[in-house]
């Protein structure tokens, strides 16, 4: 597919330089966001898991 050389509108750059504004500010908030035990204790039983499987041993 060939590469389209049609100008963007001025318009179209603020919106999509507000839409990165607000991307970026939830994802700082989601940053903040305490993660449940639950959810890191199924990560590191993840994370054994694969490590485990990587060195040819199960249990």
């Amino acid at each position: 597919m060939a590469k389209q050389d049609t100008p963007v509108a001025e318009q179209d750059i603020r919106m999509g330089r507000r839409v990165s504004r607000k991307v970026s500010v939830l994802l700082t908030e989601i940053e903040k966001e305490e993660v449940p035990d639950r959810l890191l204790d199924l990560a590191r039983a993840l994370q054994k898991a694969l490590n485990e499987k990587i060195d040819g041993r199960t249990d």
